[in-house]
């Protein structure tokens, strides 16, 4: 450990305003930059998706370049990761005001070309932010509980934002249930302040304690990226994680880019989504709180297949009998998403498993690797999804110049709303079922013998 003050709420907090930092721009653009593309913009669904499919992909392939950049960095004091926080944040910040710039006036063609330079400029910037503070959290404390708590606090910081944005959002974007193109640009711009302050005092607040023990070199080693990948692809772990996190963020991902939509055009009022977001508080707070002891009883492997196969049962009856009522609706969506909100709780604390897996196999941690090769797929995932969802909408019947979308287009994209959900969230929990090994009694197992070795070496 380094010799700096204890592991506290200050700590805590930190990392969670470190994720609302992330989640003002990164979240913000992943609900309403395609919603802006082809509400405002007047793009057709078709070529937003092709458009966040290339880009998504090349910023899915930056992922480990960035993390193996990290892991080269050198700590001179001032911390591996938080440096990388402090120095991207601002640019970050800049770039996702200027993706939601009204161009509307281009030429097609023109508008496609900024679209593309602005998301892909965007991207590399919040990478060189994200693959640092998501690494960090494994630094922080070595501590099985404490990074148990880190992962629920920094999903508490993702609930923050979500909870503000689903209620303002629909009230401010909306007049007369059409969108209002410059106040997606304020929005824009508010978001992505307060997530450059939040990022700053993350930085200031978080501390980096768990090191490696030092290694004698007689001359400069060359860290070799192909055995780490292979060694990596022997990680079970990891690859269990990383599988259903995809199939997961590929379903919620597409159910997110169709939810406005649902909202406007099959029930008919996009403001309602406001009662969503309120009533979304309590959800978050019974998934922030009861999380902890659950996933202590049961194991978080265990949890997260259990809650999420309930909620499956529940969308698989909502697509064999359609809802009309939106408050009903509402509702039961806020009890399913107590079901699946252990894939967004505790991901992260099965991510610093991973880890602590792969120094187990390997006696290296390689945080920055593992954590970017995580969050390639992360990405990959949300490159399928926002490119799934855009085609969705298309193949559903979607018409962007049509003030109002036709009845068959309302039915077609319930069915596809709720099938859609069932699917996926199904896949994901079989991946973790019988490609994640780490149950509860293995991660114990895991990190009893870990901190054993730890204790070998500082003698």
């Amino acid at each position: 450990m380094n010799n700096t003050r204890p592991f506290s709420m200050k700590d805590k907090i930190g990392y969670t305003l470190g994720d609302l930092g992330c989640c003002c721009t990164e979240q913000f653009r992943s609900m309403y930059l395609a919603i802006f593309y082809t509400l405002v913009l007047k793009v057709d669904p078709v070529h937003v998706g092709i458009l966040m499919l290339i880009t998504k992909f090349w910023d899915a392939i930056n992922d480990p370049i960035i993390g193996a950049l990290v892991d080269r960095h050198e700590d001179k004091g001032k911390g591996k990761f938080l440096p990388w926080i402090r120095l991207f944040a601002f640019p970050t910040a800049v770039l996702c005001i200027l993706g939601f710039v009204n161009v509307g006036n281009f030429a097609y063609g023109a508008r496609l070309a900024y679209m593309f330079i602005s998301y892909v400029a965007y991207e590399i910037m919040y990478t060189c932010v994200n693959v640092p503070f998501g690494s960090l959290s494994s630094v922080m404390t070595d501590d099985v509980n404490q990074r148990t708590d880190l992962s629920r606090y920094r999903s508490l910081g993702g609930t923050i934002f979500m909870t503000v944005i689903v209620i303002a959002g629909p009230l401010f974007l909306y007049k007369d249930n059409q969108p209002v193109p410059q106040n997606f640009l304020i929005m824009a711009a508010i978001c992505a302040i307060i997530g450059f302050i939040c990022l700053m005092i993350t930085s200031s607040w978080c501390k980096e304690r768990v090191t490696l023990a030092p290694v004698q070199k007689t001359e400069p080693e060359k860290l070799s990226y192909l055995q780490i990948i292979k060694e990596i692809a022997k990680n079970r772990a990891l690859l269990g994680v990383m599988l259903s996190s995809f199939i997961g963020i590929v379903g919620a991902g597409m159910v997110n880019a169709l939810n406005t939509y649902l909202f406007k055009d099959y029930f008919g009022n996009v403001k309602v989504m406001a009662v969503s977001g309120m009533l979304s508080v309590l959800w978050s707070l019974i998934a922030f709180i009861g999380t902890k002891f659950v996933a202590k009883k049961f194991g978080k492997k265990e949890w997260i297949m259990y809650s999420a196969s309930f909620s499956i049962l529940v969308f698989a009856v909502l697509f064999l009998f359609p809802l009309k009522n939106p408050m009903v609706f509402i509702v039961i969506n806020g009890i399913c998403y107590l079901g699946v909100s252990g894939f967004q709780v505790l991901v992260w604390a099965l991510v610093n498993d991973a880890i602590d897996y792969q120094e187990l196999r390997t006696g290296q941690r390689n945080e920055g690797i593992v954590y970017s090769s995580y969050t390639f797929f992360r990405k990959l995932a949300n490159a399928v999804s926002g490119s799934m969802g855009s085609f969705a909408l298309a193949i559903a019947g979607f018409e962007v110049t049509a003030t109002e979308q036709s009845a068959a287009f309302a039915g077609n994209l319930w069915k596809t709303y709720t099938g859609i959900y069932v699917v996926c969230y199904l896949l994901a929990v079989l991946v973790l079922r019988f490609v994640y090994p780490l149950t509860k009694a293995k991660t114990e197992e895991m990190l009893a013998e870990l901190a054993a070795k730890h204790k070998g070496v500082s003698r």
